[in-house]
């Protein structure tokens, strides 16, 4: 999978979810004290992801979020 098919299909709030999601990640791995601020990153990045998946589907079929 090449960039220009990632970002096509994630859509920009869902490669900001991405980036987010690994960055939480990291925090989670490093030290124990900041997991709090590493979760929640992690479920911030994950709705991210979610909502640009959600918003590449909805535009592959010619609609948008204020559609639904």
């Amino acid at each position: 999978m090449d960039t220009a098919e990632l970002r096509e299909t994630l859509g920009d709030t869902g490669i900001a979810g991405a980036v987010l999601l690994l960055v939480g990640l990291l925090i989670v791995g490093r030290e124990n004290r900041r997991a709090g601020l590493g979760a929640a990153a992690v479920v911030a990045g994950l709705g991210l992801i979610g909502h640009g998946i959600v918003g590449s589907f909805l535009a592959s079929m010619g609609m948008s979020y204020d559609d639904l």
